[in-house]
């Protein structure tokens, strides 16, 4: 529907609409209906295609023109538009040009004709790439800013949920097709997506005897339309997920002889070292990107085409631990789990599989009773310790650890200890691992350090009490980490 577009210095009449900005400004285009356009004083914006604020989505793409024309933030609130569009505004007397975030319909400009189009012809067209904005009045091109700061993984994970949460606001009245395939993607899709699946149509994408079965139960579950992979879809929107794979765009390498990566390089504005380094990405989003090489009748959507998810998500540091799709999942709809979408087990048979694990439990459960009678133990001598310890108490003191060695990043270890007046206590640990040290951290009484800062021990002065808090960085499930986590707290007078 995106696709069949053009700005130039003339109304075109292959196109059944035009709109003129200024003079030698001109759109040309098929659908009015996804033409939209707000001015207030001097400003103006339009929108050919669809875009909604993912912070607080409205209804549709006119409301939010205006909120944009209205916060005076144009520039910033841009990274937070969700969509398939080209916009154009103008705020400072120059006409400007923006895609969404990845440019899921290509556009082509030739600079020599002043001239925008959907598709490479014959004339000296070359491909925008998504993170540029073009200026109309002379078509001079710069680069949209992308943040340099370092940040953790779990704050990126952060970022994207806080993202996302809202997304399924704008399509509740919107009439959609999910392309549905079993994996974690479509899983992650069908989270955010979940308040507004009701009486939408569900497309299975695959052949197999699974997909039919798993498609199925979503769809009665959700009371959604079901379609086959053979049938054509008669919605305006198309939801995919091609975006969450977001590792394939990253870590794909790309081999190019000089002259090519050169060009890419020039095309694209990454002209200095920094900005290279992202090459391989870009031109993975650009050349291979599934929305970018099939032409579609319907406006795509897909959560992760959001300016402020694009600029963080590739920069992770631990390939194999973060995990924004299990995020979104966890805390936004963690039900759907209850599908099984690599085995295609039925609902009943995941039950099952629960009870069957429920009762494990219940055998570990009769077995901890020594962890419950050191809980009970360290109470009456007025230390309390929390439930995911264990240890010993001693005469002068105690020693815990974590009680499992499967760690999660979010346990919280933590021990409150008393003792009968003012004095010194000896804090101690044992993981002699200064590279690795880091990744486990103490809280004293407010103050944080590195586990490391008590191997051999460390005297803390106390009124009578001391407040120590244990936290991993990382989720574990070793026996040597659990170990890792040992503490032993002993009073000296």
């Amino acid at each position: 529907m995106l696709n069949s577009f053009e700005v130039s210095n003339h109304k075109n009449e292959d196109f059944s609409f035009s709109h003129m900005y200024e003079k030698d400004i001109i759109i040309n285009y098929n659908h009015k209906s996804i033409f939209n356009i707000v001015s207030q004083g001097s400003k103006t914006i339009s929108c050919y295609g669809y875009t909604f604020d993912v912070r607080n989505p409205k209804s549709t793409t006119e409301e939010t023109l205006e909120n944009l024309l209205s916060n005076d933030n144009i520039e910033e609130d841009i990274k937070f538009l969700n969509g398939h569009f080209i916009i154009i505004y103008n705020i400072d007397g120059k006409w400007q040009l923006v895609t969404d975030a990845v440019s899921i319909t290509p556009i082509y400009v030739d600079f020599d004709n002043k001239s925008i189009v959907t598709k490479p012809g014959e004339q000296n067209s070359i491909p925008l790439n998504s993170n540029i904005r073009l200026r109309l009045n002379d078509f001079s091109v710069e680069r949209i800013a992308i943040p340099s700061n370092s940040i953790t993984d779990e704050r990126i994970e952060r970022i994207i949920l806080d993202n996302v949460k809202e997304q399924h606001k704008y399509f509740t009245d919107k009439d959609f097709t999910l392309n549905f395939r079993r994996n974690r993607m479509i899983k992650a899709l069908i989270t955010i997506l979940q308040p507004a699946l009701f009486n939408k149509t569900l497309n299975l994408r695959q052949d197999d005897e699974d997909t039919l079965k798993v498609g199925k139960w979503i769809a009665r579950d959700f009371q959604m339309n079901l379609i086959d992979n053979d049938s054509e879809s008669g919605t305006q929107f198309i939801c995919n997920a091609h975006l969450m794979n977001y590792k394939y765009y990253n870590e794909n390498e790309v081999s190019l002889n000089a002259g090519n990566k050169a060009d890419f390089l020039e095309k694209s504005l990454l002209d200095d070292e920094k900005l290279q380094n992202r090459y391989p990405l870009e031109y993975n989003l650009n050349h291979k990107l599934k929305y970018r090489n099939e032409e579609k009748a319907q406006l795509i959507y897909d959560p992760f085409n959001v300016r402020v998810i694009q600029e963080r998500i590739y920069s992770y540091r631990d390939s194999k631990s973060f995990d924004p799709l299990n995020r979104i999942i966890k805390i936004l709809f963690p039900m759907i789990d209850f599908y099984d979408f690599a085995g295609g087990v039925t609902l009943l048979q995941k039950v099952n599989q629960l009870k069957a694990k429920n009762d494990k439990l219940q055998k570990e459960m009769k077995s901890s009773n020594k962890k419950v009678k050191f809980i009970h133990e360290a109470r009456k001598q007025g230390i309390e310790v929390s439930h995911n310890l264990t240890g010993q108490l001693n005469d002068d003191g105690i020693t815990v650890q974590p009680v499992s060695s499967n760690i999660s990043k979010e346990d919280l270890f933590e021990v409150n200890y008393t003792k009968s007046g003012q004095g010194l206590i000896l804090v101690e640990t044992f993981f002699d691992n200064p590279k690795n040290a880091h990744r486990i951290k103490i809280v004293v009484n407010g103050e944080e350090s590195n586990i490391d800062e008590f191997l051999e021990g460390k005297f803390v002065n106390v009124d009578s009490k001391l407040d120590l808090k244990m936290y991993y960085e990382r989720d574990y499930n070793t026996a040597s980490w659990q170990k890792a986590g040992k503490i032993k707290i002993k009073e000296v007078d």
